[in-house]
């Protein structure tokens, strides 16, 4: 039973090495931009989709939180008192 345990030990370790090796971190690390750089690109991405006119707006609010989602922000609630 011992044996087994060390044999999976060995490959967790084995697999976390290969990959903080990958380059995983790094790919994070450069898509990370600010949340004001996220917000154009994302208005952009929405507008080229779906035009900039009064359409369908719940789906552009849709695809524009599932954008800045990608990007690791969410999207700021405003004040609705």
């Amino acid at each position: 039973m011992l044996r087994v345990c060390q044999y999976y030990g060995l490959f967790v370790l084995s697999l976390g090495a290969a990959l903080a090796l990958s380059g995983l971190p790094e790919a994070y690390a450069q898509s990370k931009v600010s949340y004001e750089e996220a917000w154009v690109k994302c208005k952009a991405e929405v507008v080229a989709q779906h035009g900039a006119g009064e359409g369908n707006t719940a789906a552009k609010y849709a695809r524009g939180g599932a954008c800045m989602k990608q990007y690791g922000y969410r999207l700021k609630k405003s004040a609705r008192f």
